[in-house]
């Protein structure tokens, strides 16, 4: 007798889950997994952090030189792309475990990966062409819009590519870059672009970082363009965009007027920036690659690595708001790229160098 209730209490649940759903009820969004391994499978390519670069997770082979890795995270759950030497990997559960999709005859030492929509990717090169277009387990390879040229950004949304070329002339392809249409005018004539962001809310919001001449910003789609103020004689190395709220902007770069390595940040799209951070505070090269938080408007990564004299590399956090700047060390020759996993940001996942 003492067990009705709980018979009770269980055909009640049952009834319920027999129940029909409502029309128009939400469905809950599948959410990315914790990495639940102990050691990456993988080349040693890429590993994951939960201590913001303090402890790296193992992986079971060495990385090999010379290789410059880079990673992005997919939408498609617990799926991620890396690139290294000349091959292409996939990872399908939250970064455990890494398998080849495709070697490739080039050296992908310049390439980067960016995430497109779905099971998607694209691996380009700021310095030539192809372009490798990854969708689920299959990878094929277009033309850039540039003949013998690369790009300094590529955004991937659901039926367009938008590609920010080596000139800051924007093209845009809705045919996954078999073709391209030039959109707009270059920010100036001459121009050598070192870096180039687009907004991840608006594809017209692009931010481009330039030798010797700073910066320039549109906001309607390269129709026009404003010069930033006040880092007009700047190069502008490396440039970041939060995607928690596209006005913060940040560039590193090299003020020529005071001999001086600086991190600046823009409250207002790019339109003008403010010092938040010098060189001597931190190791800042010509082009520390930079990473913002997808959560955290306040929060940069970035980093430094070489191995002369074997001195790894450095993955800083920076608070710009107050200043705070920590970080950690790690035997590597350097941290390339950087993602965050979706539903936890505070797992990183790096792309390691190895030159030695």
């Amino acid at each position: 007798m003492t067990s009705r209730p709980f018979v009770l209490a269980a055909a009640a649940v049952a009834l319920l889950g027999a129940l029909p759903v409502p029309a128009g009820a939400a469905t809950p969004t599948p959410s990315w997994n914790r990495p639940h391994c102990g050691k990456v499978y993988g080349d040693g390519s890429v590993t994951f952090t939960e201590t913001d670069g303090r402890v790296l997770a193992d992986t079971t082979d060495k990385l090999l030189p010379v290789t410059y890795a880079k990673v992005a995270a997919l939408q498609e759950v617990n799926t991620l792309v890396s690139i290294g030497k000349q091959t292409i990997q996939r990872s399908s559960d939250a970064g455990c475990s890494w398998q080849l999709l495709d070697k490739v005859p080039d050296d992908l030492s310049t390439y980067d990966v960016q995430p497109g929509p779905g099971d998607s990717a694209y691996v380009y090169s700021v310095n030539d062409q192809p372009i490798h277009r990854v969708h689920g387990s299959k990878v094929t390879t277009v033309l850039g819009p540039v003949v013998g040229g690369g790009l300094a950004a590529l955004d991937a949304r659901p039926g367009r590519l938008r590609a920010v070329a080596g000139d800051g002339q924007l093209y845009d392809s809705s045919d996954d870059g078999v073709t391209w249409q030039r959109v707009g005018v270059p920010a100036a004539a001459d121009l050598f672009l070192y870096d180039a962001v687009v907004d991840p809310r608006d594809p017209d919001h692009v931010v481009i970082g330039v030798m010797s001449d700073g910066v320039y910003v549109t906001f309607d789609g390269g129709r026009t363009w404003t010069r930033s103020r006040p880092v007009e004689r700047v190069n502008a190395f490396s440039l970041a965009i939060s995607p928690a709220d596209p006005s913060k902007v940040w560039m590193e770069g090299y003020d020529e007027d005071r001999s001086t390595r600086f991190i600046w940040e823009s409250a207002d799209g790019g339109q003008k920036f403010r010092e938040v951070l010098d060189q001597t505070r931190a190791d800042l090269v010509n082009g520390n690659h930079m990473w913002a938080s997808p959560v955290d408007p306040d929060l940069l990564y970035f980093s430094y690595g070489t191995s002369f004299m074997n001195f790894g590399a450095d993955l800083y956090r920076f608070v710009p708001s107050t200043g705070t700047l920590t970080k950690q060390h790690n035997p590597h020759d350097g941290i390339p790229s950087l993602a965050f996993n979706p539903t936890n940001p505070s797992i990183l996942y790096l792309g390691l160098a190895e030159e030695r």
